[in-house]
C-alpha cells in the first residue's frame, strides 16, 4: 500500500502528531506492507493536531485516491478516545487503503 501523510501547521496541538503518526506506522506494519510516497498514493493520511484540522484539501486532493482526515481527537469527523485512535486511523487506513503491498 502506498501512503501519502500530510501534517498541519502545527500552531494549536492538542495531541502529539508524531507520536500518533509512529504508532499508526507500527500498526500498519502489522498489517501490511506500505511505503510513504509524495503522490500516486492509496490513501492519505492529513494529520491535524486540533479539531479545526486547518490543511487545505484542495491543495493535495489529487496526491491520493482517498483520504483519512485526523484533527485532534476526531476521525474523519467522529470523536475517538485517544487511547484507541491509532487502531482506529489503521482500521481507516486499510479499508479505504485495500491490501495492496508496495
Amino acid at each position: 500500500m502506498k501512503l501519502r501523510i500530510k501534517f498541519c501547521g502545527g500552531c494549536n496541538p492538542i495531541i502529539n502528531r508524531s507520536k500518533l503518526v509512529k504508532a499508526i506506522k507500527d500498526e500498519l506494519g502489522r498489517a501490511v506492507n506500505f511505503e510513504i510516497v509524495e503522490q500516486q498514493a492509496d490513501v492519505g493520511l492529513i494529520v491535524g493536531g486540533c479539531p479545526v484540522c486547518c490543511v487545505n484539501l484542495s491543495q493535495i486532493e489529487d496526491q491520493a485516491r482517498h483520504w483519512v482526515v485526523v484533527g485532534g481527537y476526531l476521525l474523519d469527523h467522529k470523536q475517538i478516545p485517544v487511547d484507541q485512535l491509532p487502531q482506529k486511523v489503521t482500521e481507516k487506513l486499510l479499508e479505504k487503503g485495500g491490501d495492496k503491498s508496495c
